[in-house]
């Protein structure tokens, strides 16, 4: 037992050796990183662009009916009819934006499942733009879940069938050499938003390749409405390295590389390309949103990028920052500092990850150390606890390994750790048996439990599971909504953890305040601004968090903590700053109404009116 402590240092400082030497060869060191970057041919940086109007001298009728972002259908005005040279392709009838709206509306309603409803709604995007977005405003309770592809595993099948070219860009990794060409055929060059992923792990379904890229047009509409990011500012990316699912290498219908995924090294190299393409065609400031990737790649990624360039993790921060919320609010609920939690996290996904780095840097902020904050965050996997004696640690976990006596399982550690809150990201369906229930009403007088892995199929325990066996004294946070359930003739409400919270929120503020770097504190920031939003009718209920359908506001006050606290830390690049944040955020919001697609026409010519009487009617009527 004395060597094996020695021997994981020795394995520690292999891998830290190893690590170097690959820095090294991916020229990521200091010196030849901004030697790299210095040298790098720059396109004009058209961050701070705001005006996405089309040049008049470029508007044509017909190209205009058939291009989804200037398309108004039958808003098109008599006037702009015959200036446009339309007139007579659309029927006589002039319409409003309302009363578009109330027409799809109807539409909408005759559809009796949730397949007509998504497809309509795709069309939509792709037909009018503008109207689409109108649309989702006007109720986006009730319309944006319509554009949720995840709601069905068939919507994402259907999907793939589709085409949708034209939507997104595809750089696989035949491309390699070639980035910085395939992101300028993109045709606006106003981008200040990157959605981004690999597709190999997404919603615990495990490797989807680019069968994800409808995920990631999901994700800009609920920037556009929630966020009110203009569409023009986002761009979706799909990496296509392969996929090592079978079943899409062997179906010939499938879009992507048909290849298995490739190695580490050509990945990070791949990927290197593509942040130095991004930084290159947009600027340091064009925010990459990370989503879906393997927890060790999205680890690394940040690790790497994050000082250079302005890179966010979906799962390992925002939906971090999210849970961290919830954690935040059952402290208040007790009365109790944020220190004084214990924290045992199951399973090796990024989210247990993200999270516990978050933990460790609120921590620090309330003045913990961290030699103790780390006595306070424990991780524990099917084979037990993750300390130092274990030589099976995933690499992902190393940094959260301990230094103590092995524990076998999860049960024990409970019972010997006294954790008050646990939390579940292993896709284990069901590894929160009643035993490990049990154990954590035993261990706290209000334990909290989280079970993250998604759909609900693969959570760790059910709801109506963790109130029976905590005896209704848990508040149950699950990754997936849930229904109310009823428990000694009382409802109560689980908690849903989505980073639909803060995505939307945390991207508006960074672009408008002009990051190119996001610390660790900005995700505490904006954890602890959205934990002051819980209503006190849903803690009763021990809801933790504010309802969904306040999302527009839940995403200006993310954007407004976000947007101060770049500049009280000097991370903000816009200037002069603001005097009134807020209404500088408001009046940066996307309008989706239409635009008047003609110019004004006047008169050049010298004005000569020969009589009083028609000089008076001129100046009244002319």
């Amino acid at each position: 037992m004395k060597r094996t402590p020695r021997r994981h240092a020795e394995r520690q400082v292999t891998a830290e050796q190893k690590q170097k030497e690959e820095n090294e060869l991916k020229c990521v060191s200091d010196f030849e990183r901004v030697r790299r970057i210095d040298t790098m041919p720059r396109r004009m940086d058209t961050f701070w662009r705001t005006d996405t109007r089309l040049s008049g001298s470029k508007v044509n009728g017909l190209w205009m009916l058939n291009h989804g972002n200037y398309n108004k259908g039958l808003a098109f005005t008599l006037n702009e009819r015959r200036v446009l040279s339309i007139h007579g392709l659309l029927p006589v009838v002039v319409r409003t934006v309302a009363d578009q709206i109330a027409a799809c509306s109807k539409i909408i309603q005759s559809f009796n499942s949730p397949l007509q409803r998504y497809m309509y709604m795709a069309f939509m995007a792709r037909k009018n733009r503008r109207l689409f977005y109108a649309l989702l405003l006007s109720n986006p309770e009730r319309y944006v879940p319509y554009t949720d592809v995840t709601a069905s595993a068939d919507l994402i099948k259907i999907h793939a069938m589709m085409s949708h070219g034209g939507q997104g860009i595809f750089i696989t990794i035949k491309d390699l050499g070639h980035i910085p060409q395939i992101l300028a055929n993109w045709p606006y060059r106003c981008v200040r938003c990157l959605l981004v992923s690999n597709g190999a792990s997404v919603l615990s379904l495990g490797d989807m390749g680019v069968d994800e890229m409808p995920m990631l047009f999901s994700n800009i509409h609920h920037n556009v409405v929630f966020g009110g990011i203009h569409p023009n500012f986002c761009l979706a990316v799909m990496l296509d390295v392969g996929t090592n699912n079978e079943q899409r290498l062997e179906d010939h219908a499938y879009t992507g590389l048909r290849e298995p995924r490739v190695s580490d090294a050509l990945y990070d190299k791949f990927f290197e390309e593509f942040t130095l393409a991004v930084i290159q065609q947009y600027g340091a400031h064009a925010l990459i949103l990370c989503k879906d990737f393997e927890a060790q790649k999205a680890k690394r990624q940040l690790e790497l990028y994050r000082d250079r360039q302005c890179i966010v993790d979906v799962d390992f921060q925002c939906l971090a920052a999210v849970a961290l919320s919830g954690v935040i609010v059952c402290d208040r609920l007790k009365r109790a500092f944020f220190a004084a939690n214990v924290f045992l996290f199951y399973g090796g996904d990024a989210i247990n990850i993200g999270l516990a780095r978050l933990c460790m840097a609120m921590l620090r902020r309330e003045g913990i150390n961290e030699m103790r904050a780390r006595q306070r965050i424990w991780f524990c996997d099917a084979d037990g606890l993750i300390v130092m004696a274990r030589q099976d640690i995933a690499e992902e976990l190393l940094e959260f390994a301990q230094t103590r006596e092995p524990i076998p399982s999860l049960v024990e550690a409970i019972k010997e750790l006294k954790p008050n809150v646990l939390v579940g990201g292993s896709s284990q369906p069901n590894s929160f048996t009643p035993d490990v229930l049990r154990a954590m009403e035993q261990s706290s007088s209000q334990p909290v439990i989280f079970a993250l892995s998604r759909p609900k199929e693969l959570a760790e325990c059910t709801a109506e599971a963790a109130f029976a066996y905590t005896k209704g004294r848990c508040i149950f946070i699950s990754g997936s909504k849930l229904p109310p359930l009823k428990y000694a003739n009382k409802w109560y409400q689980p908690g849903h953890c989505t980073s639909t919270y803060l995505v939307a929120g945390i991207s508006c503020g960074v672009m408008l305040a002009g990051f190119t770097t996001i610390p660790d504190e900005a995700f505490c920031v904006a954890a602890e601004r959205l934990a002051s939003l819980v209503w006190p009718c849903d803690l009763e209920q021990r809801n933790v968090y504010p309802p969904m359908r306040k999302m527009q506001c839940i995403s200006l006050q993310m954007a407004e903590a976000i947007f101060t606290y770049a500049f009280r830390r000097g991370l903000a690049t816009l200037w002069p700053q603001p005097e009134n944040p807020m209404e500088y955020i408001k009046a940066s919001l996307y309008d989706p109404q239409y635009r008047m697609n003609i110019v004004d026409v006047y008169c050049m010519q010298n004005r000569s009116i020969a009589t009083t009487e028609s000089h008076k009617y001129y100046k009244l009527n002319i």
